[in-house]
């Protein structure tokens, strides 16, 4: 389905932006109806339904005017909304989004030319009804077929319960072993190709000891949910094709796919991917993660490793965004860099979400530590206790990977973790948290933040032997109580050095890739200082896309963006000129 447009140009666009943009208009003048370009036809993936404006104070967001003009202008999905509520009336209203509050006329949009688009960026989500989930029961343990085996075959696990992977090996009476994809912990990963179905899969061989058999119907259990809510598999999470039992191995078969994001990041020489190109993963991302969410499931290890691509063919382009060759110049490794002229370009961004075996469902026991080191939320350092909100912290440090190459927390310790946190986000972390740590007599709050304030009136009242000349400041006592403490005299300088070297999460990513901004000022302010390398349509890109990572990168997970809010956030409706989508 293809809907046509019908918006009008803000009046009273700033001189900026009218020289910003006097390319485009020179277009628009050559005497061609705007609305009969084929430009300006929107392809809807999926789903041919367009949601209906909301007004939601989760996701709305706080911008000054030229922000709000400067999406009306490049916001490649805005249609007529009084026609829209007509056609599509069945649609709920709950998760739709629309920024411009003030001016309720229809707007005519550009011709979006110069404004691309990626289709997974216009895909949507099909929520599931809120009461449907509590209707229906959760599965129990599911079931494995035993695969029948000679009895006198020669051992087939090593000393560590890991199945022995021969190449060309018939596995399971029924498939032959192509190659190994991958070992962990749990087992080991192989390609195979099926005989009866006469096709490629992969297939998951836990180790044949108990506790991981245990964890491996944990996420049989998990798989086999996701499968029954999404038989189609359209919310691209991995998909659960069969399960068994053979010679002491559960063996969990899914679709092959293809290497991880952080795979081809690295093939890349960790050159960024366009930004078209993370605003399409993201979409997909965040909309997998809703789904979950309103399953009841948080995954709690999302990285870069654990999401596959369905196609990792690529074609090398010319390199010209400025922000590509910033972000790769700027990488911190110390082996001195050139400016990269070529960059590996995937040809469809399609994702996968993989790896549930740490997935839980919100109502059943957490394990107080998850989460892989670098996308581990603070809920989960301080052990506060963590729910949804930590798959969303760990999106955004996801995202902030895709841009500009490396992890943004790279850490393995506890103090440097939260002092980069706060240094991310601008602000101490919240005391309340702090508070909990510390009553719950955890490391992080016992050792890393001064004590709770105790007013000197009520000192004096338990203690009525103090001196009397003691003077106390209540007020800088009180400011400074339940805070970090980071640096001390004993924090090694390499914890320094590394936390020194953040900012605040939109002064940090922007100079990683090259840009000025700085959200303390409005959008045309920032634009004026970055219009020499960038032009103002990919600047609003940009501009949107800080915006949802502050959101993300909130503290308190009470007050972080949710999965579904995320998804509805501006950011999706407007499109770039770059190596992905040109």
């Amino acid at each position: 389905m293809s809907l046509i447009s019908n918006r009008k140009r803000p009046r009273g666009f700033s001189e900026t932006f009218e020289n910003a943009n006097k390319a485009k208009d020179t277009d628009s003048n050559s005497g061609k109806d705007v609305e009969e370009d084929d430009d300006d036809l929107i392809i809807l993936e999926e789903r041919d339904l367009i949601p209906k404006p909301r007004n939601n104070s989760d996701s709305l967001l706080i911008l000054d005017n030229d922000a709000v003009e400067a999406y009306n202008m490049f916001n490649v999905n805005n249609v007529n909304y009084q026609q829209q509520q007509h056609h599509h009336s069945s649609v709920s209203s709950q998760h739709s989004f629309e920024i411009d509050t003030v001016n309720s006329i229809p707007i005519k949009k550009q011709r979006t030319n110069s404004l691309p688009q990626l289709p997974q960026a216009k895909c949507f989500y099909n929520k599931l009804p809120n009461n449907y989930i509590l209707q229906t029961p959760k599965l129990g343990n599911i079931k494995t077929n035993i695969i029948p085996h000679q009895l006198n075959l020669p051992p087939c696990d090593d000393e560590n319960g890991h199945y022995v992977i021969k190449l060309n090996e018939t596995f399971a009476n029924r498939f032959i072993i192509i190659k190994l994809l991958g070992q962990g912990t749990f087992g080991k990963v192989v390609q195979c190709f099926d005989k009866v179905n006469r096709e490629h899969v992969a297939i998951k061989i836990i180790r044949n000891i108990q506790k991981y058999r245990d964890a491996a119907k944990i996420e049989l259990r998990i798989l086999s949910t996701l499968k029954k809510f999404d038989n189609k598999n359209v919310n691209h999470c991995i998909h659960l094709r069969e399960c068994f039992d053979y010679r002491g191995h559960i063996c969990i078969v899914t679709d092959l796919l293809k290497i991880s994001l952080y795979d081809f990041l690295e093939n890349n020489k960790f050159i960024s991917f366009p930004g078209s190109h993370i605003q399409a993963i993201s979409k997909q991302l965040i909309r997998s993660v809703s789904f979950l969410h309103d399953l009841n499931l948080i995954h709690t290890d999302l990285k870069p490793e654990n999401i596959l691509l369905h196609d990792d063919s690529y074609i090398k382009k010319n390199l010209y965004s400025s922000t590509i060759i910033a972000g790769y110049l700027n990488l911190s490794s110390a082996t001195p860099k050139k400016a990269p002229k070529y960059s590996k370009v995937l040809k469809n961004p399609l994702i996968q979400i993989i790896d549930f075996g740490s997935a839980i469902f919100n109502d059943e026991y957490h394990s107080s530590i998850v989460s892989t080191r670098h996308y581990r939320a603070p809920e989960i350092v301080l052990g506060v206790g963590w729910s949804f909100p930590c798959d969303m912290w760990s999106i955004g440090c996801i995202l902030v990977e895709l841009i500009i190459g490396e992890p943004l927390f790279k850490t393995h310790d506890n103090l440097e973790h939260l002092a980069m946190i706060e240094k991310i986000c601008g602000y101490r972390i919240d005391k309340e948290m702090v508070k909990r740590s510390k009553e719950k007599e955890n490391e992080c709050g016992l050792e890393y933040f001064t004590k709770e304030y105790v007013s000197s009136e009520d000192e004096d009242s338990e203690n009525d032997d103090d001196d009397d000349d003691v003077i106390i400041d209540d007020e800088s006592t009180k400011y400074n109580s339940l805070t970090l403490m980071f640096p001390t005299n004993s924090t090694p300088l390499k914890f320094i050095n590394s936390v020194e070297e953040l900012s605040r999460i939109d002064l940090f990513v922007c100079s990683r890739i090259g840009l000025d901004i700085n959200f303390d000022y409005s959008l045309s302010m920032n634009y004026e200082k970055n219009k020499h390398i960038i032009n103002f349509g990919n600047f609003t890109f940009w501009w949107f896309f800080i915006d949802l990572l502050r959101k993300m990168f909130v503290i308190n997970p009470d007050e972080r963006i949710t999965a579904m809010d995320a998804l509805y956030h501006p950011w999706f409706n407007l499109g770039i000129e770059d190596e992905g989508t040109l």
